[in-house]
């Protein structure tokens, strides 16, 4: 069963998380990510006052609650799809008095709207994926490290169900919003998806995009390829850590 408790991650930080041991590590690097190494506000990247933030890929808030730290007064959309991560995320922003967070309970997609097949992995939460087949990369690091049971625990998967939509579908609810200040996109190897859901009319509402993608078959070189073409001038970034597996994080600004 998996559970989800308060954890402590530093003497000042505490947040909802699964319970598992690997999700524990991952929670904390995560937190690192966010709060100490401050790597989404990176080349240019900048959260303004009364700032509208689109967070696809919340997981359990991490970074949501990163930008109303930064600026109370926020805006955030949070889209996540796993139901333990959105138990989580829930209980996370009514711990930190978040407010004018929405949390948002879909998938997102290129073109499919209805339901889709992700996977879940309970020792690795941050990780769930709508493409499994694209994580063997990982998990192959992991077990060459610390052998082929620790790789098959971290990622034994399981199947959930569902919703998904395109982005544009998502942000027509909210006609009101005229400007959105940043997109940050963390999806496990739905870049694409979410960026190809996009009509023309809210690629002009964005102003600012962060991105994490793992570059595999010339990813990155398409999503910047998709992003000049709508103004974009984008920096990419190889995380130390995970150079081993060509993770990037790419800033893109206007102008």
């Amino acid at each position: 069963m998996t559970e989800i408790k308060l954890l402590e991650l530093d003497e000042s930080f505490s947040c909802y998380g699964i319970a598992t041991e690997g999700a524990v590590q991952e929670l904390k690097a995560i937190y690192a990510e966010m709060f100490v190494d401050n790597t989404y506000l990176q080349h240019g990247i900048t959260i303004p006052e009364n700032v509208c933030v689109v967070d696809v890929g919340a997981n359990v808030g991490m970074f949501s609650l990163f930008v109303k730290a930064q600026q109370p007064g926020a805006r955030v959309l949070a889209f996540e799809p796993m139901p333990h991560n959105l138990e989580a995320l829930r209980k996370n922003l009514e711990l930190h008095g978040a407010d004018d967070v929405e949390v948002i309970p879909h998938g997102l997609s290129g073109g499919q709207e209805g339901t889709a097949t992700f996977t879940f992995y309970p020792n690795l939460p941050g990780n769930s994926t709508r493409y499994p087949a694209g994580k063997q990369r990982d998990r192959d690091s992991i077990a060459n490290a610390w052998g082929d049971a620790v790789g098959d625990t971290l990622y034994r998967g399981e199947e959930v169900e569902v919703r998904v939509e395109r982005l544009s579908t998502a942000l027509a609810r909210y006609p009101e919003i005229e400007r959105i200040d940043l997109l940050k996109v963390d999806v496990e190897g739905a870049e694409l998806d979410v960026l190809e859901g996009l009509d023309d009319s809210d690629w002009a509402r964005i102003q600012q995009i962060a991105l994490e993608l793992q570059d595999v078959d010339g990813m990155a070189d398409k999503v910047v390829a998709m992003l000049a073409e709508h103004g974009f001038t984008v920096a990419v970034e190889t995380p130390a850590t995970l150079a081993h597996l060509d993770y990037r994080t790419l800033y893109a600004t206007r102008g």
